[in-house]
C-alpha cells in the first residue's frame, strides 16, 4: 500500500495554536479578498470616477469658487478613501471572528478518509463530508486545505513524513474529487 493511501485511512492530531493562527490568518485574506474581488474594486474605480465628474460639474455650475475646488475635491477622495478602507477593515474583522469561533485548536480531532468522503470528528463534534461535496483540494506547504462549499478544512503538513508523501495524499485526494464530479454526483459552482 502507498504512503497516501496509509495517511487516507485514518490519524488523528491536535491542532497547534500557531496552526489555528495561521489557518484563521490565511482564511480571512482569502474571504476578505474574494469578497471584495470584483464588486468591491470596479465599485472604487466608479466611485473614484464620479466623484471627479460631480466635482468638475459643481466647479462648471459656479457651485463651488475656483479657489475652493482642490480643497472641496480633496475634501472629497479623503471622505471616500477613509469609507473604502474602513469598509475593506470590516469585512476582514468580520471573517477574523467568523474563523476564530470555527477554529479547532485546543481538541483532538480524529480524521478518517474513505472511498466515500471524510469524516472527521472531536468529542463533542462529527462531520461527514462526502467526496462529491468537495470542491477542491490544495497543497499550501504548510497544510493541505481541502475546500467544501463555504467550508475549509486544513491538515497539518507535520502529519505527513514528508513532501512527497504529502504530495501523494493531495494526489489521492484530488482523483477520489475528481471521480466524484465524473459520476454526475459532485456538485460544481
Amino acid at each position: 500500500m502507498s504512503v497516501a493511501n496509509q495517511w487516507l485511512s485514518h490519524f488523528t492530531i491536535a491542532y497547534s495554536d500557531d496552526e489555528v493562527w495561521r489557518f484563521r490568518k490565511f482564511m480571512t485574506a482569502r474571504y476578505a479578498r474574494a469578497e471584495n474581488s470584483g464588486t468591491f474594486f470596479g465599485m472604487l474605480a466608479l466611485v473614484i470616477l464620479a466623484i471627479g465628474l460631480v466635482g468638475l460639474g459643481a466647479f462648471k455650475l459656479g457651485l463651488v469658487e475656483p479657489a475652493a475646488f482642490r480643497p472641496v475635491l480633496f475634501t472629497a477622495y479623503a471622505a471616500f478613501a477613509t469609507g473604502a478602507a474602513s469598509y475593506w477593515l470590516a469585512i476582514r474583522q468580520h471573517f477574523r471572528a467568523i474563523f476564530r469561533r470555527s477554529a479547532r485548536g485546543g481538541r483532538t480531532w480524529d480524521y478518517a478518509f474513505g472511498d466515500s468522503g471524510i469524516l472527521y470528528k472531536n468529542e463533542t463534534t462529527e462531520t461527514r463530508v462526502a467526496w462529491r461535496g468537495v470542491q477542491s483540494v490544495e497543497d499550501l506547504g504548510w497544510a493541505v486545505m481541502f475546500q467544501s462549499g463555504e467550508q475549509a478544512l486544513f491538515i497539518p503538513s507535520r502529519i505527513f513524513p514528508d513532501a512527497a508523501a504529502r504530495a501523494e495524499f493531495v494526489t489521492v485526494a484530488a482523483q477520489r474529487i475528481r471521480a466524484a464530479g465524473d459520476s454526475g454526483l459532485a456538485k460544481r459552482d
